[in-house]
């Protein structure tokens, strides 16, 4: 045991007392001191919450207090969630509150009656002044033991955008709520809870943006709570809210390396902070002191006894500290949240953390977990069999009732044939089919039900098509995600698409570490790290024999992710019938693939483009894919065309660029190319015509989106144009309308609008962005182009046009002619707001050689003023050495805006 004599203790919330009472417990003979900045009977906020059974850590060590604590402590054993549209109950999700000051009360009294000094109203300047074995931190957010050694502490500090302000009022709530409601000038939200039996603690939240639009940084705090108590009048039902330093604040999430320095330790808020809405705050302090004294306590010296402290602590702290701040970044977009169904917004809150896996909350809450799982997704395929476009092909989607059909159906047509090839080795059709009846199997077992999302973290092997497949024939819904994702977006689709399960490489485990994601993994292509399952032990007992479930044509069949160049990607919903409509348009078409093609698409299956190319058209003729997993460099890409000889071939302009751009291209082996495809952006005429003499074959230009899940505009091998993105694939048709929605004539600029019967019906979760896009049943594309003689030439976005010098400007028109600057490789032209709220024009160039100076400036904006309008000339030049890309290789223009 640490030869302790004297103890100060700064800071006397419930943390700093408690290490008292441990310390004279565990101590008989040492002098404890707590010193606090506040008055006795003088505290700030209202009640402390805590989580259901959060003192039972009390019990086992410390019944005096606990029995002290616990038949002061309001109780109950749901939890509500107000949402506009119908509140949702969550059974199970308990909580206990006391009174902040009541609860000082309690731990003031049991540590002046185990001996310890306390000290009130006094304010430590000086921490080196104090004279003691141990000097505790309990200070707070402000802690002044921290701050005197900033440095040796770590600390690491930021705040959220969200504001709070923290009310109490004079009214009693049955349960622990929080109250959303809509604003045209932005959401609210309130967390209340009683704590006594006639009154309850009441913090408003706000997002930024809301937070100045209804004015609340030019309110006092009398004058935000008179307004606050009118925007929640029908939840307060004419309480008044009471005031207690009630001012907005940001929350900061604080976080320390070193909770130890010299004979300093630090606990609670004072190392750490851990958002209010999972209230762990108290009892994270609390703990924080068990852990301390406790160390202390088995160590032979101070100094020893802290480093166990630090060593034992700092994990199992983390944890907690990393939920909460995952759950607080939940609030950050609650606004958007609240768009969603009640139900489905009780499921994103109830797993906004990532600690808890589906099949846990069924244990939790029973009843929410009933009614959640019984609700049938609201989706509706806006486009029927009767409009012109399907019936001009002969499209009846009744007859697909089950998208895996379209690789079962080679069971009987050419079970022997090969399936893929690649790296991996090949796979027959049997071979794979048999995989995905385990996978499916599997999936079934592990708990998961019809209708249930699987986040697919895949590369481009065998494993892809065996489990996608084998998902969708057991009714389940695959959500095919991007490989790149950074973890704090991944958190964002794990969230988003309410995925109890997910797959993914191995060499990617570490992506959901992260992201602080908890769901279940099973890792493939490598070994599975503890904590998660190998793809072998899952699919291990689990035979082929797969029935098909009774899913519907229009019932969900997977999703992909928007790309977010445009702000926080949205999950865009396929149903069981679209693939077999792509096929049936544009496969039929413009591919007319047979059963010995040997189809290799560089874009991933992760993409709409690639899972077209790579699933959809190759498996619906019984044709070969070749699959190469990594990253698709120019060399990589040429020596696959040359090791396994594929005979159509799918890339993008970017790709098409640079393997054109290879030394000593014109030496390799692309014979076995009949068919090259090229979609996103339009080829440069000099790549098109570089392409053309390598290789003998013109790429084929089209275009597509995710939402239409393929290609609906393309040129044919028959008929081309270039720079044109192509006609309307058969299946689909094409409308030009003006600003007013009315259509436009041949040679007219106007914004495209797609229908067919391949279209997504949704945005997951996001109505507002559903209505924006799908109207009725056309897809508004965003996009201006101009129809010449049936095709189409883009002309920019609807959205892009923007004032210059009270001028409208075009800023693809001022890109285009950058780029026909010989000095310049590529370029993008962005709308750039000045400080004075002007507009101008920002360019983004990459130049082919030398750096950008003035005189390179000077030059830039004169050959636009030479080529254009004079004012049209960007004011603002910026040289990287290359543009950022997103992952269909199209210039990430929201990466430039940040």
């Amino acid at each position: 045991m640490a030869n302790l004599k004297k103890v100060e203790i700064v800071g006397g919330g419930p943390g700093g007392l408690y290490a008292g009472i441990l310390l004279r417990r565990m101590f008989p003979d040492v002098q404890v001191r707590v010193t606090d900045v506040s008055p006795r009977g003088v505290t700030w906020g209202f009640g402390v919450v805590f989580s259901d059974r959060a003192l039972d850590f009390l019990k086992a060590d410390d019944a005096e207090t606990h029995d002290l604590i616990a038949p002061r402590m309001e109780r109950w054993e749901d939890m509500t969630l107000n949402h506009p549209d119908g509140a949702v109950a969550l059974d199970g999700v308990g909580f206990a509150a006391i009174g902040r000051l009541e609860l000082l009360t309690i731990l003031q009294a049991r540590a002046e009656a185990e001996g310890v000094e306390l000290v009130f109203d006094t304010f430590i300047d000086d921490i080196d002044a104090l004279e003691a074995d141990l000097i505790i931190g309990a200070d707070g957010l402000n802690s002044v033991v921290r701050n005197a050694s900033p440095d040796a502490f770590g600390v690491t500090v930021s705040n959220m955008t969200n504001r709070f302000a923290w009310f109490g009022t004079k009214r009693s709530f049955d349960t622990l709520t929080q109250s959303f409601v809509r604003h045209p000038k932005g959401a609210l939200n309130a967390h209340h809870y009683r704590y006594a039996p006639d009154m309850s603690t009441f913090i408003v939240e706000i997002e930024e943006d809301a937070f100045f639009a209804h004015g609340f940084d030019k309110m006092d705090e009398e004058q935000s709570a008179a307004y606050c108590e009118e925007l929640f009048a029908e939840v307060l039902e004419g309480a008044p809210l009471v005031l207690n330093k009630s001012v907005w604040r940001q929350f900061p999430r604080l976080w320390c390396e070193n909770w130890t320095y010299k004979n300093r330790a630090l606990i609670g808020d004072a190392v750490h902070t851990a958002h209010f809405s999972i209230g762990s705050g108290t009892r994270l302090a609390m703990e924080d002191a068990i852990a301390l004294v406790t160390s202390v306590k088995e160590a032979e010296t101070v100094d020893a006894g802290l480093a166990a402290y630090q060593a034992s602590r700092v994990s199992v702290a983390k944890k907690i500290v990393s939920a909460a701040n995952t759950s607080c970044e939940w609030y950050e977009t609650f606004s958007e949240r609240m768009e969603a169904r009640p139900l489905d917004f009780g499921m994103s809150y109830i797993t906004r953390s990532g600690r808890i896996p589906r099949d846990r909350l069924r244990q939790i809450a029973p009843k929410f977990m009933e009614a959640y799982e019984a609700l049938r997704p609201e989706i509706t395929d806006p486009v029927s069999n009767d409009v012109p476009a399907a019936k001009a092909i002969g499209f009846d989607k009744a007859q697909h009732p089950n998208c895996s059909s379209i690789l079962w159906d080679n069971l009987d047509r050419n079970p022997n044939a090969r399936a893929l090839t690649g790296p991996a080795g090949d796979v027959t059709y049997a071979e794979l089919i048999d995989q995905a009846g385990r996978w499916g199997n599997a999936f079934k077992a592990a708990g998961l039900v019809q209708g249930d999302r699987i986040a697919f973290f895949l590369e481009d092997t065998p494993v892809y098509p065996a489990a996608f497949f084998g998902a969708v024939r057991a009714g389940f819904v695959p959500v095919l995600l991007n490989t790149m994702t950074p973890p704090d977006i991944l958190n964002y689709y794990l969230e988003d698409s309410a995925a109890p399960f997910a797959l993914t490489e191995a060499g990617l485990v570490e992506r959901f570490s992260e992201a602080k994601s908890r769901v279940p993994l099973v890792v493939v292509n490598g070994e599975a790290p503890a904590g998660t399952q190998s793809a072998d032990d899952f699919l291990a007992g689990y035979g082929p024999d797969l029935p098909v479930a009774t899913t519907g044509p229009d019932d969900m069949a997977f999703w992909m992710y928007s790309s977010g160049t445009t702000g926080r990607p949205k999950g865009i919903v396929h149903l069981h019938h679209d693939m077999a409509y792509s096929q049936q348009s544009f496969a039929q078409s413009v591919l007319k693939l047979t059963a010995g093609d040997v189809c290799f698409s560089v874009p991933k299956i992760y993409f709409a483009y690639g899972f077209g190319n790579a699933f959809t058209f190759p498996f619906s003729v019984g044709a070969c894919t070749l699959l190469m997993p990594g990253r698709p460099t120019p060399e990589a890409v040429v020596d696959t065309v040359e090791a396994y000889k594929p005979s159509v071939f799918y890339g993008l302009p970017t790709l098409y660029t640079a393997i054109c751009n290879m030394p000593g291209v014109e030496t390799r082996d692309l014979s076995s190319l009949r068919q090259c495809m090229s979609a996103a952006e339009i080829l440069s005429e000099d790549v098109f015509k570089r392409w053309q003499a390598l290789t003998g074959l013109p790429p084929i230009e089209g275009l597509g989106s995710t939402e239409m899940l393929h290609v609906y505009l393309s040129n044919t091998a028959e008929e081309q144009r270039l720079g044109s993105a192509g006609k309307a694939v058969p299946g689909y048709e094409i409308e030009l309308r003006d600003g007013d929605g009315n259509r436009v004539g041949s040679g007219v600029d106007g914004v495209m609008y797609v229908r067919g019967g391949s279209s997504a019906p949704i945005y997951w979760n996001r109505p507002d962005k559903t209505a924006e896009t799908m109207r009725e049943d056309w897809i508004y594309t965003g996009d201006r182009f101009i129809e010449q003689d049936g095709f189409y030439y883009f002309q920019g976005r609807a959205d892009d046009l923007i004032k210059v010098s009270g001028q409208w400007v075009w800023p693809l028109e001022v890109e285009r002619c950058l780029n026909e600057h010989p000095d310049v490789h590529e370029c993008a032209v962005l709308a750039h707001e000045l400080e004075d709220r002007r507009m101008t024009l920002r360019a983004v160039v990459s130049l082919r050689a030398g750096a950008g100076d003035d005189g390179q400036t000077k030059a830039l904006q004169d050959y636009v003023k030479g080529k254009l309008q004079p004012f049209k000339y960007p004011r603002i030049m910026e040289y990287v050495e290359s543009l950022p890309k997103t992952g269909t290789g199209k210039i990430d223009r929201q990466a430039l805006k940040r």
